[in-house]
Protein backbone atom coordinates (compact mmCIF):
# COMPACT_ATOMS: atom_id res chain seq x y z
CA UNK A 1 0.00 0.00 0.00
CA UNK A 2 1.37 3.36 -1.02
CA UNK A 3 1.60 6.07 1.65
CA UNK A 4 0.58 9.65 0.94
CA UNK A 5 3.46 12.04 1.64
CA UNK A 6 1.10 14.83 2.72
CA UNK A 7 -0.78 12.67 5.23
CA UNK A 8 -0.10 13.49 8.87
CA UNK A 9 -1.41 11.35 11.67
CA UNK A 10 -3.30 13.26 14.34
CA UNK A 11 -2.80 11.47 17.69
CA UNK A 12 -5.94 13.12 19.12
CA UNK A 13 -8.23 11.74 16.44
CA UNK A 14 -9.68 8.28 16.82
CA UNK A 15 -9.19 6.49 13.47
CA UNK A 16 -11.99 4.02 14.26
CA UNK A 17 -14.65 6.60 15.04
CA UNK A 18 -17.58 6.63 12.70
CA UNK A 19 -18.07 10.08 11.25
CA UNK A 20 -21.56 11.51 11.51
CA UNK A 21 -23.42 12.31 8.34
CA UNK A 22 -23.40 16.02 7.53
CA UNK A 23 -26.61 17.93 8.17
CA UNK A 24 -28.98 18.12 5.23
CA UNK A 25 -28.20 20.90 2.78
CA UNK A 26 -30.07 24.16 3.26
CA UNK A 27 -31.92 23.71 -0.01
CA UNK A 28 -33.26 20.27 0.90
CA UNK A 29 -36.94 20.03 0.19
CA UNK A 30 -39.28 18.15 2.50
CA UNK A 31 -42.50 17.15 0.81
CA UNK A 32 -45.02 17.64 3.60
CA UNK A 33 -47.60 15.69 1.57
CA UNK A 34 -45.68 12.45 2.12
CA UNK A 35 -43.23 13.27 4.94
CA UNK A 36 -43.37 14.60 8.49
CA UNK A 37 -40.75 15.72 10.99
CA UNK A 38 -40.49 14.12 14.41
CA UNK A 39 -41.11 16.78 17.09
CA UNK A 40 -38.74 15.07 19.53
CA UNK A 41 -35.62 14.55 17.38
CA UNK A 42 -36.19 16.65 14.24
CA UNK A 43 -35.68 13.78 11.79
CA UNK A 44 -37.61 13.43 8.55
CA UNK A 45 -39.89 10.35 8.46
CA UNK A 46 -42.86 9.06 6.45
CA UNK A 47 -46.18 10.75 7.12
CA UNK A 48 -47.82 7.37 7.78
CA UNK A 49 -45.54 6.48 10.71
CA UNK A 50 -47.14 6.52 14.14
CA UNK A 51 -43.77 6.19 15.86
CA UNK A 52 -40.46 7.85 15.04
CA UNK A 53 -38.04 5.24 13.71
CA UNK A 54 -35.09 7.22 15.10
CA UNK A 55 -36.13 8.06 18.68
CA UNK A 56 -39.25 5.89 19.17
CA UNK A 57 -41.59 8.74 20.17
CA UNK A 58 -45.33 8.08 19.78
CA UNK A 59 -46.66 10.41 17.08
CA UNK A 60 -50.24 9.14 17.02
CA UNK A 61 -51.51 12.12 19.05
CA UNK A 62 -49.89 14.71 16.74
CA UNK A 63 -51.41 15.26 13.33
CA UNK A 64 -48.98 15.74 10.42
CA UNK A 65 -48.72 19.22 8.99
CA UNK A 66 -49.56 17.97 5.49
CA UNK A 67 -53.33 18.27 5.96
CA UNK A 68 -53.41 22.08 6.17
CA UNK A 69 -52.32 23.88 2.98
CA UNK A 70 -51.37 27.18 4.66
CA UNK A 71 -49.28 25.49 7.35
CA UNK A 72 -47.64 23.34 4.69
CA UNK A 73 -46.59 26.40 2.66
CA UNK A 74 -45.28 28.18 5.76
CA UNK A 75 -43.36 25.07 6.81
CA UNK A 76 -41.76 24.80 3.38
CA UNK A 77 -40.79 28.48 3.55
CA UNK A 78 -39.38 28.09 7.08
CA UNK A 79 -37.19 25.19 5.97
CA UNK A 80 -36.06 26.17 2.46
CA UNK A 81 -36.19 29.93 1.87
CA UNK A 82 -32.73 31.41 1.23
CA UNK A 83 -33.47 34.64 3.16
CA UNK A 84 -33.08 34.21 6.96
CA UNK A 85 -35.56 37.02 7.71
CA UNK A 86 -38.23 35.27 5.64
CA UNK A 87 -37.52 31.96 7.43
CA UNK A 88 -37.71 33.74 10.80
CA UNK A 89 -41.09 35.30 9.97
CA UNK A 90 -42.40 31.94 8.74
CA UNK A 91 -41.32 30.31 12.01
CA UNK A 92 -42.98 33.11 14.00
CA UNK A 93 -46.23 32.70 12.07
CA UNK A 94 -46.21 28.92 12.50
CA UNK A 95 -45.74 29.35 16.25
CA UNK A 96 -48.68 31.77 16.44
CA UNK A 97 -50.98 29.04 15.13
CA UNK A 98 -50.51 27.40 18.55
CA UNK A 99 -51.06 23.97 17.04
CA UNK A 100 -49.06 20.83 17.84
CA UNK A 101 -48.80 19.98 14.14
CA UNK A 102 -45.99 22.55 13.77
CA UNK A 103 -43.79 21.07 16.53
CA UNK A 104 -41.77 19.00 14.06
CA UNK A 105 -41.00 21.94 11.78
CA UNK A 106 -39.95 24.12 14.72
CA UNK A 107 -37.74 21.31 16.01
CA UNK A 108 -36.14 20.85 12.60
CA UNK A 109 -35.43 24.57 12.29
CA UNK A 110 -33.99 24.78 15.82
CA UNK A 111 -31.59 21.91 15.19
CA UNK A 112 -30.62 22.62 11.56
CA UNK A 113 -30.98 26.26 10.53
CA UNK A 114 -27.65 28.04 9.90
CA UNK A 115 -28.90 31.44 11.12
CA UNK A 116 -28.88 31.99 14.88
CA UNK A 117 -31.83 34.40 14.83
CA UNK A 118 -34.02 31.83 13.08
CA UNK A 119 -32.98 29.15 15.59
CA UNK A 120 -33.70 31.58 18.45
CA UNK A 121 -37.19 32.20 17.09
CA UNK A 122 -37.82 28.45 16.82
CA UNK A 123 -36.72 27.97 20.46
CA UNK A 124 -39.06 30.77 21.54
CA UNK A 125 -42.02 29.26 19.71
CA UNK A 126 -41.34 25.77 21.08
CA UNK A 127 -41.38 27.21 24.60
CA UNK A 128 -44.67 28.98 23.90
CA UNK A 129 -46.33 25.74 22.74
CA UNK A 130 -45.57 24.05 26.11
CA UNK A 131 -45.39 20.52 24.67
CA UNK A 132 -43.41 17.91 26.66
CA UNK A 133 -41.71 16.64 23.47
CA UNK A 134 -39.96 20.01 23.25
CA UNK A 135 -38.06 19.44 26.49
CA UNK A 136 -35.38 17.22 24.91
CA UNK A 137 -35.02 19.48 21.89
CA UNK A 138 -34.61 22.59 24.02
CA UNK A 139 -32.11 20.70 26.17
CA UNK A 140 -30.10 19.94 23.01
CA UNK A 141 -30.25 23.63 22.12
CA UNK A 142 -28.43 24.41 25.39
CA UNK A 143 -25.30 23.21 23.56
CA UNK A 144 -25.86 25.53 20.57
CA UNK A 145 -22.86 27.57 19.45
CA UNK A 146 -24.87 30.80 19.72
CA UNK A 147 -25.43 32.40 23.12
CA UNK A 148 -28.78 33.91 22.10
CA UNK A 149 -30.09 30.48 21.10
CA UNK A 150 -28.91 28.97 24.39
CA UNK A 151 -30.57 31.79 26.35
CA UNK A 152 -33.86 31.33 24.48
CA UNK A 153 -33.70 27.57 25.08
CA UNK A 154 -33.43 28.24 28.82
CA UNK A 155 -36.42 30.59 28.64
CA UNK A 156 -38.39 27.97 26.68
CA UNK A 157 -37.64 25.31 29.30
CA UNK A 158 -38.84 27.70 32.02
CA UNK A 159 -42.10 28.31 30.13
CA UNK A 160 -42.75 24.59 29.75
CA UNK A 161 -41.96 23.95 33.41
CA UNK A 162 -44.38 26.65 34.55
CA UNK A 163 -47.15 25.33 32.35
CA UNK A 164 -46.77 21.66 33.24
CA UNK A 165 -46.62 21.98 37.04
CA UNK A 166 -48.83 19.43 38.71
CA UNK A 167 -51.78 20.21 40.93
CA UNK A 168 -50.03 18.74 43.97
CA UNK A 169 -47.38 21.43 43.84
CA UNK A 170 -50.05 24.12 44.02
CA UNK A 171 -51.76 22.37 46.96
CA UNK A 172 -48.70 23.04 49.10
CA UNK A 173 -49.16 26.81 48.81
CA UNK A 174 -50.65 28.96 51.57
CA UNK A 175 -53.95 29.59 49.78
CA UNK A 176 -54.64 25.88 49.50
CA UNK A 177 -53.73 25.30 53.14
CA UNK A 178 -56.21 28.01 54.22
CA UNK A 179 -59.00 26.26 52.32
CA UNK A 180 -58.20 22.93 53.96
CA UNK A 181 -57.66 24.41 57.45
CA UNK A 182 -60.94 23.11 58.90
CA UNK A 183 -60.44 19.58 57.60
CA UNK A 184 -58.70 17.31 60.15
CA UNK A 185 -55.44 15.67 59.21
CA UNK A 186 -55.67 11.90 58.66
CA UNK A 187 -53.83 11.09 61.95
CA UNK A 188 -56.05 13.47 63.95
CA UNK A 189 -59.16 11.90 62.48
CA UNK A 190 -58.00 8.47 63.63
CA UNK A 191 -57.26 9.78 67.16
CA UNK A 192 -60.71 11.38 67.39
CA UNK A 193 -62.39 8.14 66.33
CA UNK A 194 -60.46 6.11 68.92
CA UNK A 195 -60.71 8.63 71.79
CA UNK A 196 -63.62 6.82 73.47
CA UNK A 197 -61.59 3.59 73.57
CA UNK A 198 -59.07 4.97 76.05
Amino acid sequence: MKKDKNFRFDPNENPYRVKQAPPPPRTSFIDFNTRRICPACGKDIKITHSFCKYCGVDLSEIEPIGKDEISKQLATTAVTDPDPEVRKEAVDTLGEFGDNTVLGVLTYVLLNDPDENVRKEAADELGDLHHPYSLDVLAKALKDESAIVRKEAIEGLKKIKKKTKTKEIHEGKAEAREKNKDKPEPEEAIKEDNSDLF
